[in-house]
C-alpha cells in the first residue's frame, strides 16, 4: 500500500484532470494538420508541376508582376490596384512575392493553399450539420481528391481564393460569428463581385435566424465594394468605371461571337452541362432534396424559430451563388458559364449533401437505399469524366513542353532568331526572353502581310495551333497546305493541333 500526503493528492489532482482537455485539443489540432496536409499536397504539386492554363491566368500574373514591380520600385499608389479583376488576389500574390520571389509560383501557391482550405471549411461545415465525423470525412475526400479541384487550385486564378473566403465566411455564420462572417464577405468582395449579394442576404440571416439586426456586420461587408468604388474614382475619375469596362467588354464578346448573344437551345444546354460537371450532379440533386425537405417542414410546421437554422444558413450560401450565376448568364451579363464559376457551387454544396445522406436512416430502406446509390453512382460518373478530362490536360501539356523545349535548344544556336507563338504557356515553359517571341496581338491578320512581318521581324518558328483569331491560322486557311508545304517546314510534331515550323526567313 502506497501512502500519500494530501498535499501530495491536491498537486496531482490539478493534472489529472486537465489531460482529458489537452488530449482533446492535442487529438484536434491533429486531425486539422492532417486534413490540411491531405488536401494541400495535392495542389502544391500540381502547382509546381502543371502550367496555366490559356487565358485568364496569364493575365493575373501580368497584373501581378506590374504590382510587385512598382512595390519593389517604391512608385505603388492605390490607382495602381485598378484594373479588369477586383485586385484583392492579385495585390497579396504580388506582396509575398516580393519577399519570396518568383511571382508565378507564389501566386499559384496562394490558390494552392486556399483550395486547402477551402476543403478544410468543407469537412468543418458538414460535421456541423451532420455531427457525424465519418460522414464529415466522406465529404472532405470527396473535394480534396476532386481532379478538377486540385487543377483549378494549381492555376493562377482568384476563382479558389474567393471560394475560400465565400465558404470561410458560411462557416462562421452558422457558428453566429456575423462580424466575422461580415469581414469575410467583405474580403472576398474585393476578389470577386459574387461575394456582393451577401451584404444583404447576412444581415436577413441574423434577423431570420438571431431575431436580431446589427448594423456592424452589414457596414463591414459593404465596405468591400465602396472600397472598390473608391479605387476605380481615384484611377479612373469615375466611380463606376469598373461596370463599364465590363459591360464594354461583354458586349465586344458578344458582337465578335453571335454565337454567345442568344440563348439558343445547344448553348443554354451546352453551359448547364458545365454547371453539373463542375458544381457535380450528385450535389445539384441532394441539395434540391434537402430544400425541399426544409419547405416542407415549414409549411406543415410553421415555427416561430426555424428548427433547421443551420440548413437554412447554407442553403442560402448555395442557392444565392446558384442563382447569381444563372441570372448573369441569362441577362448576358455573363457570356458563358465556365467549369472554374462552379467550384464554389461543389465546396458549398457537398455539406448539404453530407446532411441528407445522414437523414437518410429516417427514410424507409428501399427509398435510402436507392438515394445513396444514385448518389454513389453520380459521384463516380464525375469523377470518371473529370479525371479523363484531367489526363486530356496532362496531354496537351506535355504537347507543349516538347515545343518549348526544342524553342529553348534553337535558341542557344541562335538567340537573335525569334518565335511566333500566341501560347503563353509555350512561352512560360520555354524560359526565353520576352523579346524572343512575337504573336497575332502585335502582327498584321491578312497573309501577305503577315509574311512580311515574319521576314521584318526575323521569325524563324512559327508554333502553329488552331485557335479562334490566331494569324498563323489565317495565313493556312488563305494559302492552302500544297503553298504552306513548300514554304514552311515542319519541324516537331508533339501531337495534333501543336506544331512548330521553320520559316525560310
Amino acid at each position: 500500500m502506497v501512502v500519500r500526503k494530501r498535499g501530495d493528492i491536491a498537486a496531482m489532482s490539478e493534472p489529472e484532470l486537465s489531460s482529458p482537455r489537452e488530449s482533446t485539443l492535442s487529438n484536434k489540432l491533429v486531425i486539422w494538420c492532417g486534413l490540411l496536409l491531405a488536401a494541400g499536397i495535392p495542389r502544391i504539386i500540381a502547382a509546381v508541376l502543371l502550367p496555366n492554363e490559356e487565358g485568364d491566368p496569364y493575365s493575373y500574373l501580368r497584373a501581378i508582376e506590374m504590382m510587385r514591380d512598382s512595390i519593389l520600385n517604391g512608385s505603388f499608389t492605390l490607382t495602381e490596384l485598378f484594373g479588369f479583376w477586383l485586385p484583392l488576389y492579385q495585390f497579396v500574390s504580388a506582396l509575398l512575392s516580393t519577399l519570396f520571389g518568383n511571382p508565378l509560383y507564389v501566386a499559384k501557391l496562394v490558390s494552392a493553399v486556399s483550395g486547402a482550405a477551402v476543403c478544410v471549411f468543407v469537412f468543418a461545415i458538414s460535421r456541423e450539420l451532420t455531427a457525424r465525423t465519418v460522414l464529415s470525412m466522406v465529404m472532405f475526400a470527396a473535394i480534396a481528391f476532386n481532379p478538377i479541384h486540385i487543377m483549378y487550385s494549381s492555376f493562377s486564378m482568384s476563382d479558389v481564393p474567393h471560394a475560400s473566403l465565400l465558404i470561410a465566411s458560411l462557416y462562421f455564420a452558422l457558428r453566429r460569428r456575423w462580424i466575422i462572417a461580415a469581414t469575410l464577405i467583405a474580403l472576398g468582395g474585393l476578389v470577386r463581385p459574387e461575394a456582393w449579394i451577401f451584404i444583404v442576404l447576412l444581415p436577413m440571416l441574423q434577423v431570420i435566424v438571431d431575431r436580431r439586426f446589427s448594423i456592424g456586420p452589414f457596414l463591414i461587408a459593404l465596405s468591400g465594394p465602396l472600397v472598390w468604388i473608391y479605387i476605380s474614382w481615384a484611377a479612373t475619375g469615375n466611380p463606376f468605371e469598373y461596370f463599364k469596362v465590363r459591360d464594354e467588354y461583354v458586349q465586344e464578346l458578344l458582337r465578335s461571337d453571335p454565337t454567345l448573344a442568344g440563348n439558343s437551345f445547344a448553348g443554354v444546354l451546352g453551359n448547364l452541362k458545365t454547371l453539373l460537371y463542375s458544381a457535380g450532379p450528385a450535389v445539384v440533386v441532394g441539395c434540391a432534396f434537402a430544400l425541399c425537405m426544409l419547405l416542407r417542414r415549414m409549411n406543415f410546421r410553421f415555427e416561430k424559430r426555424l428548427s433547421q437554422p443551420s440548413l437554412f444558413i447554407a442553403l442560402t450560401y448555395f442557392f444565392s451563388v446558384l442563382s447569381f450565376l444563372l441570372i448573369a448568364y441569362f441577362t448576358r451579363h455573363q457570356p458563358a458559364i465556365f467549369a472554374r464559376y462552379c467550384l464554389i457551387l461543389f465546396a458549398l454544396g457537398l455539406p448539404i449533401l453530407g446532411w441528407v445522406l445522414a437523414r437518410t436512416k429516417d427514410w424507409r430502406p428501399a427509398v435510402a437505399n436507392t438515394f445513396v446509390g444514385l448518389t454513389c453512382l453520380l459521384c463516380c460518373w464525375q469523377v470518371f469524366v473529370q479525371c479523363r478530362d484531367g489526363i486530356a490536360y496532362v496531354n496537351v501539356v506535355s504537347q507543349k513542353r516538347v515545343v518549348a523545349g526544342y524553342l529553348r535548344e534553337q535558341s542557344l544556336t541562335n538567340s537573335a532568331v525569334k518565335a511566333f507563338c500566341d501560347d503563353d504557356t509555350v512561352k512560360i515553359l520555354a524560359n526565353l526572353p520576352p523579346g524572343s517571341f512575337v504573336s497575332s496581338s502585335n502582327s498584321i491578320n491578312e497573309s501577305t502581310a503577315f509574311l512580311n512581318f515574319l521576314e521584318e521581324n526575323r521569325v524563324g518558328y512559327l508554333v502553329y495551333e488552331n485557335r479562334e483569331g490566331s494569324a498563323a491560322v489565317t495565313l493556312f486557311q488563305e494559302l492552302g497546305m500544297e503553298r504552306i508545304s513548300k514554304l514552311f517546314k515542319p519541324v516537331t510534331e508533339p501531337g495534333s493541333g501543336l506544331c512548330v515550323y521553320r520559316t525560310p526567313f
